[in-house]
């Protein structure tokens, strides 16, 4: 009896034990963690950082999830080292300001490359501050001329940092944004999307393009498609239902039905199939709903208790996907342990731009209204709120302060920057050197000032000329202090500090019929207009749209999007313009299959050539009455647009594959274009303070001339 009884309880509890498929679904995605690797050449660095004797500073900071502990994380730097003319040469490594390692090279030159290891714990600030510094002394008497042409460092842009990181640790949108790898997938429901998700996805792409992001636009797999299964893990248990049997084959595999698409969600990331941000529309929630239905037919076929695990895990990982979002709705997934973000329209997308991103502090939200520039009326702007934050640096030789900007960010209401006010302090020297400071504006020097050395606030002015600007714009100022003569100790380095009340100010701007002068006008409305094709052939038309808003300097958050017809369009205000045929289009180039034909300011033909291919143009144009940019393909096959490409100066630009072939200002052939040329309205500026001065001078006047009367009225008086 107790015999039957053990048996007949082992066999309870071993139908109440979940299969083998029921244990392999629970635990999906768990314990899993994400690789990511930065490099040198990842943040625009192409060409290797040479760093000259006697004593050279580089800072970098690479980007890593905000907030987020860090394992296994190694920073590599490659590079070489030349020592020919003698003397000490050392190189310092620090991370986020600490000292970490140290190196001196004796040899005449050899491979400077070192491996650390770096602390994993979480940076709110979102980067791993990286500082090099290159010292060469030839000799110790500080007196003696340190010049030495041949003691360099060299170091490469395949420098790289390595980390790993838990995604459950990300748990609103801020952090999954910022835990997008350097070249994001960016997933559609398929090649032809409609109006809705078409822009939605090019908004998406163009803000990971400003925020030097390269985008992987991908359709969401279907039957039919072929993926690559190289290196996938299917569970062992899993592979007792077809469909997952079926995706380890390795290789190229098509996809035979939709039980293969729903295995192939299901076991993201581990496949080639891993979503950043998803463009969700009802085409993505129907067919990944039919995948996953057919999936979980198979599975119940195969262990009903595993069916029951399947809709357990389905309802916890793909609800966030699969739900009808609201308008304005932007949400956190999670497929298998990868994170992904959820946008469905054009209007959630405002939250991911970065100048309210710092609100993204939870896993839904939902936009019902956020005002694209935040600083649309504002005539000044604190450099602060541009990422130049306020602080004091120790100047031994030299030292850097930087803050980058788009100038849509800061150009509404047809405003462009005009005047940086740099408001800084500088401690005393022992010989009352002082300090230089040198203002630069995307690398144009535009004030140059020896600092007073009291310790008191003082302001620098620096006009920023036309041609200096573009549509992402770097402000560097370059502290440098003169070493003090004679033959004494080393000199340490001396505070300066750059003040909070630093400011850009803007100016109103001109109807400049330049590149310039369209970033300008497209900061508070751009009217982008794309022919229905593009919506037919969206993964390689949007990452094109996507590139070309970027460099024209399109905010994608203050935007609409047209979608043209077989009939000329009448844009609705500053338009950019890809592919269509406008109304009555004004312009100095003039196509016509793989023809071109470029004509100056007095309509001379300054170039006609016919057989071109792979080759576009972007010139500014004129249709309906307003002014807009207008993107062409030569040929039947369109170029991809280099990442190096940057459109400033001119009116008309020849792009290739490679770079910019060349660039054309038609309306200024041959001269620099300065504020007048531009029509920068700085009378307007100063008109308020004009009319008081009038006013007081008139005043005065007035008060003079009453005066003058009332002594010849006392003087006829005196006189009678």
């Amino acid at each position: 009896m107790a015999l039957a009884t053990a048996l007949l309880s082992t066999g309870a509890a071993a139908w109440a034990a979940p299969s083998g498929i029921a244990a392999a679904l629970a635990q999906l995605g768990e314990g899993r963690t994400v690789a990511r690797t930065v490099s040198f050449a990842d943040l625009g660095i192409r060409e290797p950082l040479v760093m000259p004797a006697p004593d050279t500073r580089q800072e970098l900071y690479l980007p890593v999830p905000v907030g987020v502990p860090l394992t296994d994380a190694t920073l590599q730097v490659d590079g070489g080292y030349l020592h020919a003319d003698g003397g000490r040469t050392s190189m310092l490594l620090s991370l986020d300001g600490s000292p970490v390692l140290a190196r001196s090279f004796p040899q005449q030159q050899g491979d400077a490359g070192v491996s650390i290891g770096v602390d994993g714990a979480p940076r709110d600030s979102g980067f791993v501050r990286v500082g090099l510094q290159w010292s060469s002394v030839i000799d110790e008497r500080i007196c003696t001329d340190q010049t030495a042409i041949g003691n360099v460092l060299r170091v490469a842009p395949t420098s790289r940092l390595t980390y790993r990181f838990d995604p459950a640790a990300i748990r609103d949108l801020r952090t999954a944004w910022s835990a997008l790898p350097i070249a994001p997938v960016v997933a559609l429901s398929g090649r032809h999307v409609g109006a809705g998700a078409y822009d939605a996805g090019w908004r998406v792409a163009t803000q990971l393009e400003r925020e030097n992001r390269k985008p992987v636009t991908r359709t969401w797999p279907a039957a039919g498609d072929t993926v690559d299964l190289s290196g996938v893990d299917v569970p062992a248990a899993l592979r007792a239902v077809p469909a997952f049997a079926s995706l380890t084959a390795g290789g190229a595999h098509k996809l035979n039905d939709a039980a293969e698409v729903g295995a192939l969600i299901v076991l993201a990331p581990r496949t080639a199939f891993a979503p950043d941000i998803v463009i969700a529309d009802d085409a993505l929630r129907r067919d990944t709903n039919a995948a996953l239905d057919a999936l979980r037919a198979q599975i119940a076929s195969a262990s009903p208790d595993g069916a029951a695990a399947f809709d357990a895990w389905r309802a916890r990982s793909l609800a966030a996907l699969v739900q009808p979002l609201a308008a304005g709705e932007v949400r956190l997934a999670r497929l298998n342990g990868q994170t992904a973000i959820v946008v469905g329209d054009e209007v959630g997308v405002a939250a991911l731009a970065r100048a309210w991103r710092p609100i993204d502090v939870a896993d839904r939200i939902v936009v019902h209204r956020l005002d694209a520039t935040p600083y649309a009326h504002a005539d000044s702007i604190a450099l602060a709120a541009l990422g130049g934050e306020p602080r004091t640096l120790d100047v031994l030789g030299r030292a850097s302060w930087d803050a980058s900007f788009d100038l849509g960010a800061v150009g509404g209401d047809g405003k462009l920057p005009a005047t940086v006010l740099l408001d800084v302090s500088s401690a005393p020297t022992p010989q009352a050197q002082g300090e230089i400071a040198s203002v630069y504006f995307n690398d144009v020097l535009i004030a140059s000032e020896l600092l007073h050395q009291d310790g008191k606030p003082q302001r620098i002015t620096a006009h920023v000329p036309r041609y200096a600007l573009a549509p992402t714009n770097l402000l560097r100022v370059v502290f440098q202090r003169r070493p003090d003569g004679g033959c004494q100790a080393r000199p340490q380095g001396y505070p300066v500090a750059v003040l909070p009340t630093s400011r850009l100010l803007l100016e109103t701007a001109g109807d400049s019929d330049d590149f310039t002068g369209m970033v300008a006008r497209f900061a508070s409305a751009a009217n982008v207009i794309v022919p229905a094709a593009y919506l037919d052939d969206a993964t390689a038309t949007l990452p094109r749209l996507a590139a070309l808003a970027h460099v024209a300097g399109v905010a994608p958050t203050s935007a609409t999007l047209t979608v043209a017809g077989a009939a000329p369009v009448v844009p609705k205000g500053p338009f950019l313009a890809a592919d269509v045929l406008l109304n009555n289009e004004k312009g100095r180039a003039q196509l016509s299959n793989d023809r071109m034909t470029l004509t100056d300011q007095s309509n001379r033909v300054f170039a006609d050539v016919s057989g071109l291919s792979r080759l576009a143009v972007i010139e500014v144009a004129e249709a309906g009455g307003t002014k807009g940019v207008a993107y062409r393909t030569l040929g039947g096959e369109a170029p991809h647009l280099p990442a190096t490409l940057r459109l400033s100066r001119g009116d008309i630009a020849l792009v290739s594959d490679s770079s910019t072939a060349t660039v054309f200002d038609s309306r200024h052939p041959g001269q620099v274009v300065t504020d007048d040329d531009a029509g920068i309205d700085r009378i307007g500026r100063w008109l308020p303070w004009l009319i008081a001065a009038v006013l007081i001078a008139l005043l005065i006047a007035l008060i003079l001339g009453a005066g003058v009367a009332r002594r010849r009225h006392q003087d006829r008086q005196d006189e009678s």
